[in-house]
C-alpha cells in the first residue's frame, strides 16, 4: 500500500518539476514580448515556483490525510497478524497429523 502512496507523491513531485519548466518558458516568452522586464524575470519565476511548492506541500498533506483515513477504514492485516495466522495453521496441521 505504501508503494501506491509513494508513487502518488512522486508523481506530484514530477508535476512540480514540469510546472517549473513551463513557468520558465512562459516567463521567457513574456520577456521576449516585453510584458516582463528581463531583470524581473528571475524573481517572477522564483515567486511562481514558491507558490507551486506551497501547493505541492498542501497536496502532499491532503493525500497523506486521505491515505490515513483510508487505512483506518480498510484496517489492512499486518505482517505480525499474518505470521500469527500462519503459526496457528501450522500448529493445527501438526495436531491433525498426530
Amino acid at each position: 500500500m505504501s508503494s501506491i502512496f509513494e508513487d502518488t507523491i512522486n508523481f506530484g513531485f514530477g508535476m512540480f518539476a514540469y510546472s517549473r519548466e513551463k513557468i520558465e518558458e512562459l516567463v521567457e516568452k513574456m520577456v521576449q514580448k516585453g510584458e516582463v522586464a528581463k531583470k524581473d524575470a528571475s524573481s517572477f519565476v522564483s515567486e511562481m515556483t514558491a507558490k507551486g511548492e506551497m501547493e505541492r506541500k498542501e497536496l502532499k498533506r491532503i493525500i497523506g490525510d486521505e491515505f490515513k483515513d483510508a487505512m483506518e477504514v480498510l484496517k489492512p492485516i499486518t505482517r505480525d497478524e499474518i505470521r500469527q495466522i500462519i503459526r496457528e495453521e501450522m500448529n493445527k496441521s501438526k495436531e491433525n497429523k498426530k
